[in-house]
Order: C-alpha cells, then structure tokens, then sequence
C-alpha cells in the first residue's frame, strides 16, 4: 500500500514538472515570437528608411547629371560656334593671302627679264678661260687667281686672289696689292670654259712706256689708281675705279653699285643718288690714275 502511495505521489511529481516545463516553454516560444517580430518590424522600418534614402540620392543625382548635361551641350554649342567664326576667318586671311601670292606672281611673270651678262673689254691683259679647280696667274706669278665656282647664268665666279676669297660679276675688279702699291683683278666673261679673268698687275711698267711714247698727260692731281673707291659730293657718289684705258683716253668706274660704265676722259656723266640729281666728271686719265670730280643738287 505505502509503495502504491509512493508511486503516486513519485508519478503526480513527475506529471507536475512536465507541465511546469512545457508552460515555461510554451511562454519562452511567445516571448521568441514577440522578440522576433519586433526585430523584424525593426529591420523592415530601416530597410525602408534606407531605401527612401537611397532613392532621394538617386533622383538628385539625376537632376545633377541632367543639370551638368545641359550645361554641356550650352557649353558645345557655343565651343562650336567660336570654332565656326574662327575657322571662317582664317579661311578668309588664307585666301587673301592665296590671292596677294598669285599677283606676285603674275608681276614676276610680267617683269621684265634681266639681259644676261655680256663680256667687256677691261683694257687689260686677260687669260684663257680657266674652269673650277684652276688658275689664272699674272705678275710673274706674283698675282695668283684660283677659280673655285662659277655661275655662266649669273654672269659671275667666285675666285681667291692670293689666298683672299672674292665674288665678282662682269666687268667687276677687285684690287690687289702689289710691291707697295695697287692692282687690280677683273672678271672679264664668263664662259662654258669658265671665267675669263683679267689683270692689269705687272704691266704697270709698259703702261707707263706706251704712256710716253704717246705722249699722254701725267697724272691728273689728287688721281686715283685702279682698285680704289672714291666717296664724292659729300658721300652721295661713291666711284669705284675699276679700270684705265692704256692710252688714257677713258676710265671704268662703278657709281653707287657694280654696273660699270666707261667714261672718257675731260666728260661727265649724269647720276641719280635718292632725291639729287648728280653729275660725275672724269678730269683727266694719265699715268695709271684718273681725276674725279663730283657734285649734286
């Protein structure tokens, strides 16, 4: 009897704490469920606050790509248009520059053509023809003239008269100096051959002989000998003495530039320097000098 009592009380112990344990977990499960809804309405009103958020930085960002866009294209439009005007007027400075080129060259066209160089008579001894890479020798080889280029079109060579280098044209001298004294060198043609030079150094002796003989004057006062340059009429004429007749009938000058001219002697020339009209008397020619005078108004 006292176990079957036992056994009851053991067995409604066991059945009370059964219960007791599926109450408290019947609460937990409730408590779980709150707790969790909660987060979740928690979670879901952020989630929402989020998104309304990132929506708000979205359309913003619209506005500002479609606000700099416009800007953009005003920006464009007006790049453009500069570049349109600019291009326009370059076109046109191009083309007034096209047409200033054409006239030149029309005027060229029409120029008259400069007469090629004609030979001259320097009234002095001359060589043969002498090409690039020879030379011509004068004085008992005193006066060396090496020929290093030569321009049958322009009428010019480029030679070295002892060592120093000169150009000349037809016609030109260069002076050369000689025991003390002075010579000259002259270009006299240029040829297919080459240049034909000229040289009064070294016949000043025979010059002097013919002189007598023919009883030609002396030397004029104040004269100039061949190779020098004479500044005239206050530095508006200046003549350079290129050569003398052997008889002393003229002399070859070059006025203001390097066309030579021959004068005979006891005669004027006529000479424009600028705005003055300027007259170039030879004096006298005699001994291997001649007489300058100049004026102008």
């Amino acid at each position: 009897m006292q176990s079957q009592m036992a056994v009851g009380v053991g067995g409604g112990l066991l059945f009370g704490v059964l219960l007791s344990v599926a109450i408290s977990g019947t609460l937990t499960d409730g408590k779980i469920e709150r707790a969790v809804g909660k987060t979740s309405e928690t979670s879901e009103a952020a989630m929402a606050a989020a998104t309304e958020g990132f929506e708000a930085r979205i359309a913003e960002l619209e506005a500002a790509l479609s606000e700099s866009a416009a800007s953009l294209d005003e920006r464009l439009v007006a790049l453009q248009t500069e570049t349109a005007v600019e291009m326009a007027a370059l076109s046109a400075a191009t083309e007034g520059q096209a047409n200033d080129l054409a006239d030149l060259v029309e005027q060229m066209a029409q120029a008259p053509q400069a007469a090629p160089a004609e030979a001259v008579d320097l009234d002095m001894p001359t060589s043969e023809a002498r090409g690039v890479g020879e030379t011509a020798i004068f004085a008992d080889g005193a006066v060396r003239v090496f020929v290093s280029a030569v321009d049958q079109d322009g009428g010019s060579a480029r030679v070295s008269v002892n060592g120093e280098t000169q150009s000349l044209s037809i016609g030109a001298s260069a002076a050369v100096a000689l025991d003390g004294g002075e010579c000259a060198v002259a270009l006299a043609d240029v040829t297919e051959a080459g240049a034909i030079i000229g040289s009064d150094c070294g016949v000043e002796t025979t010059q002097a002989t013919d002189a007598a003989a023919a009883d030609i004057p002396p030397a004029p006062e104040d004269g100039h000998t061949p190779g020098t340059t004479v500044s005239l009429a206050d530095g508006a004429l200046r003549v350079f003495v290129s050569a003398l007749a052997a008889d002393g009938s003229s002399a070859r000058l070059a006025v203001n530039g390097i066309d030579v001219v021959a004068v005979a002697s006891g005669t004027s020339i006529d000479v424009a320097a600028g705005d003055q009209a300027c007259t170039l008397t030879v004096t006298g020619v005699g001994n291997g000098m001649v007489g300058l005078e100049g004026s102008c108004s």
